[in-house]
């Protein structure tokens, strides 16, 4: 396998190694893959056909795979399975030393949080959700087809088509803004229910 994907990244043109080491290291360090447009702007690409040529051939040659209708679904074809779990080693309890793990082998599975069903990623900027735990530049997952239940925290759309993160209460199962204080907004759109949050540091932070 290592010898037939030598031989097919030879037969790449200089733009063809270039946007593949582009889509390689966007998708090693960031986490998925770039849009067309960014594409495009980084190699002064202008028409969208003309970067989708040079995908179309590097897909032909076996060095991506890409989805269709989802413009950041370009995976490698070199890329190992994804492991969307970690070692278990305790469990912090505040102010109680650290309560060491069961077995050296138990492991915190993180799959149903990002695999399964219909996921998407909505990223953070500012503090309105300070209040909730949720802080600027944090990712928030949302389900898109998961049947919403009372209680659940909804991502949602208001009136001025602003985001918003809301509780279902009530027998009619309506969305009530989940921050205390917030002025109540017509809800237009129920973006989906809210999983889950992950958050980066930066080295500054750390």
């Amino acid at each position: 396998m290592a010898m037939l994907m030598k031989e097919k990244r030879t037969t790449l043109t200089k733009r063809q190694q270039e946007i593949y080491d582009f889509l390689k290291d966007r998708i090693q360090n960031r986490g998925y893959g770039p849009t067309v447009r960014e594409i495009g702007d980084n190699f002064g690409i202008k028409s969208p056909n003309g970067v989708m040529c040079h995908l179309k051939a590097l897909e032909k040659k076996g060095l991506i795979t890409r989805e269709s209708n989802m413009s950041r679904a370009i995976c490698l074809s070199e890329s190992k399975p994804q492991n969307h779990s970690l070692p278990l080693i305790g469990t912090a309890i505040s102010g109680s030393p650290i309560r060491p793990a069961v077995s050296s082998d138990e492991r915190v599975e993180f799959e149903a949080l990002f695999s399964g069903g219909d996921k998407a990623c909505l990223q953070v900027r500012g503090h309105a959700f300070a209040s909730l735990g949720i802080a600027d530049g944090d990712q928030l997952i949302i389900s898109r087809d998961s049947v919403v239940e009372m209680d659940d925290l909804v991502v949602a759309l208001d009136d001025r088509h602003c985001v918003t993160i809301c509780r279902i209460e009530g027998e009619g199962r309506q969305p009530v803004p989940a921050i205390p204080g917030a002025f109540p907004t017509t809800t237009r759109q129920i973006l989906g229910t809210l999983v889950g949050t992950v958050r980066r540091y930066s080295a500054s932070q750390r």
